[in-house]
């Protein structure tokens, strides 16, 4: 395996430094992740300075103005959170790279041939979750929308891990095998997804559960890649405290720094609840391994 790059080396220093109770849990896949970090540091650009009126006057605040006068100036540690400053979204995007680079990493450790079922399975979810709300969206309320209901219910809160991304193709699969014909072709869907989607469950639950069950490179590589992601998530979770207080009264503003994975997650719970589909309690666990 070459050599890491000069962006993922300048991260393993401060990465070493986090202690393991201080990384946040991650609840999102880690593409959402990667793709919400680049989000969030274009926000940060957007709205780091105020803007002002032809006559100079603020009409619209900005990030910086949380920074307060004690802080401006001040040099920031590679490894410091909590709290933004001018270059919080330069490092956000440059964390985002070193945290793909050391997955990638991880994978070629675990499988040399740098496949990833991983990858595969959430397609495939994407796919059967796409067609089976189409299909079922057909004005009327019967068992179909409830058996859906209760299946994203069971799901709405599923952490980051293998494990949970191979009982949700399961679940998925099971719900769509009964309508096979009907789905085939329905938006460019593939009724031979239904039967990819249990064995990609199957593979993935053949992947090791736990960083303890991973073994010398494999468990460096996974440890590494959880703490510049806690890092990552660290640095977006500290502008979108930032943007709530700042855009107190601009909430249109505000919004756009939230995850729009995690209003999702809260939309679907909010259908399930309202077809009486109650949401299992899901315990939060960390982002560990896949």
């Amino acid at each position: 395996m070459k050599k890491p790059s000069k962006e993922l080396e300048q991260w393993i220093s401060a990465a070493a430094e986090v202690a393991d109770s201080a990384s946040p849990v991650i609840n999102q896949p880690l593409h959402v992740l990667f793709g919400e970090a680049v989000d969030v540091a274009r926000f940060f650009d957007r709205y780091w300075k105020p803007e002002a009126d032809e006559r100079g006057k603020i009409v619209r605040p900005g990030l910086e103005s949380a920074v307060g006068k004690a802080g401006k100036g001040k040099k920031v540690p590679a490894g410091a959170v909590g709290r933004i400053h001018a270059k919080t979204g330069d490092e956000i995007l440059s964390l985002q790279r070193a945290t793909q680079e050391a997955h990638t990493r991880y994978l070629l450790t675990i499988n040399p041939k740098g496949e990833d079922p991983a990858a595969r399975g959430r397609f495939l979810l994407n796919e059967l979750t796409a067609v089976l709300e189409w299909y079922f969206d057909d004005g009327v309320e019967d068992e179909k929308d409830a058996q859906l209901a209760r299946v994203d219910a069971a799901h709405a809160d599923d952490p980051q891990s293998a494990d949970a991304l191979a009982s949700a193709l399961d679940d998925y699969a099971h719900l769509a095998e009964p309508h096979r014909d009907e789905l085939h072709g329905l938006g460019g869907f593939e009724s031979g997804h239904i039967d990819e989607a249990h064995a990609i469950a199957a593979a993935l639950r053949d992947k090791p559960a736990s960083v303890a069950a991973l073994a010398g490179p494999a468990r460096s590589a996974i440890d590494l890649r959880n703490r510049l992601a806690g890092m990552l998530l660290d640095r977006m979770n500290a502008v979108r405290a930032a943007a709530r207080f700042v855009f107190r009264n601009h909430p249109e503003i505000a919004r756009e720094a939230t995850s729009a994975y995690e209003r999702r997650k809260r939309a679907a719970a909010r259908r399930a609840k309202a077809k009486g589909a109650a949401a299992p309690e899901v315990p939060a666990a960390p982002l560990l391994v896949g």
